[in-house]
């Protein structure tokens, strides 16, 4: 079966949205379902009701969630209403329910919603003025804004949504919690904080250098680089200078609190040799062993000596080898498989 596709419709209520502002929704609901799209909004009329309508003028569904759980609260022109009962916890829901979003003028619920959508990397269009926000907080790969943004423009705007959906690859790890803190800092000056769209340049630099792409290949679009933009991918600071990234993720049995390492990676040549690799390491160990988890483990490439110089140097440990255990550029090789107990780092 043929999945529908849909898009969520973020937007102000009536009295928070201006006549030429509806208009713009109505117009833009009427492309979406030419095009094929449902409409997925909060339905509470405004810039819901307008996208509704002109979407189901030319056929297509819409969906509306409600705050609450009342039927009745749906406006004119929806297709299916689910009342939720989570007022305003309904826009988790509302941020990964469709394949892009349309982020239209609004107040601070709209606020709240492009925050969300913005911080888990969701494809975004926002139309209009968003007083709220700084130009900064909308620098994200997924993110495109347009100011002045007129109806007759439909059909453009969404061929840029649409630019951005193909463009995304979104991160596996989310949604899910962080296993250690953000904002680290050790005595030598090497610290640990959540990855941010401002780190786009950062990623772009690691994966434009011929000796990452050799152990770790991947095209350094904006699309797919900002899947690094997730809970557990930690860059690596020396001084407040973001010179690398450290990316990990968790066993999902409850009786195995082991902490993968999935990269650790310093960016520009000049920085490696340093140990700044080793430091941040041992940075992130430490938080993963204060937070009550025993073991860390890591499968670098059996020939990556380099990395397996920087994990021993932490107290890594080599326990056995496994055989073709990646695939790349085709080809399968094997990976070490080394772990580290919190008695190891102590050692060191």
């Amino acid at each position: 079966m043929t999945r529908r596709r849909a898009i969520a419709v973020l937007g102000g209520r009536p009295g928070n949205a201006g006549a030429d502002v509806l208009l713009l929704a109505e117009m833009i609901g009427e492309e979406l379902a030419k095009r094929g799209y449902g409409v997925v909004s909060g339905g509470e009329g405004g810039v819901a009701a307008a996208t509704n309508k002109g979407c189901q003028a030319v056929g297509g569904d819409t969906l509306a969630l409600l705050k609450w759980n009342r039927l009745s609260d749906a406006e004119e022109g929806t297709t299916w209403a689910l009342p939720t009962s989570m007022d305003l916890a309904r826009s988790n829901i509302l941020n990964w329910c469709g394949d892009g979003m349309i982020a239209f003028e609004g107040r601070y619920g709209t606020l709240t919603e492009i925050g969300l959508a913005l911080d888990t990397g969701r494809p975004l269009l926002v139309l209009g003025d968003h007083p709220f926000l700084t130009p900064e907080a909308f620098e994200a790969p997924t993110c495109r804004v347009v100011p002045n943004p007129r109806p007759e423009d439909a059909a453009e705007l969404v061929d840029l949504l649409e630019k951005l959906i193909e463009a995304s690859e979104q991160a596996s790890v989310r949604p899910g919690a962080a296993v250690v803190e953000d904002d680290q800092l050790d005595e030598s000056g090497i610290g640990l904080r959540r990855a941010i769209p401002g780190d786009l340049e950062l990623f772009r630099r690691t994966f434009g250098d011929a000796d990452v792409l050799a152990w770790r290949a991947l095209e350094p679009t904006d699309g797919v680089l900002s899947r690094f933009q997730h809970e557990r991918c930690l860059v690596v600071l020396e001084r407040n200078r973001p010179v690398g990234f450290l990316e990990y993720r968790t066993a999902t049995d409850p009786d195995f609190e082991r902490i993968e390492i999935e990269a650790v990676v310093v960016s520009d040549p000049a920085d490696r040799g340093r140990s700044i690799g080793t430091r941040a390491l041992k940075l992130f160990a430490g938080s993963v062993f204060a937070a009550g988890r025993h073991r860390v483990t890591a499968a670098p490439n059996a020939d990556n000596g380099a990395a397996v110089r920087c994990l021993e140097k932490a107290g890594f440990q080599q326990v056995g080898q496994m055989r073709s255990y990646e695939r790349h550029h085709g080809a399968w090789r094997d990976a070490l498989l080394m772990d580290l107990l919190p008695s190891d780092l102590a050692d060191r």
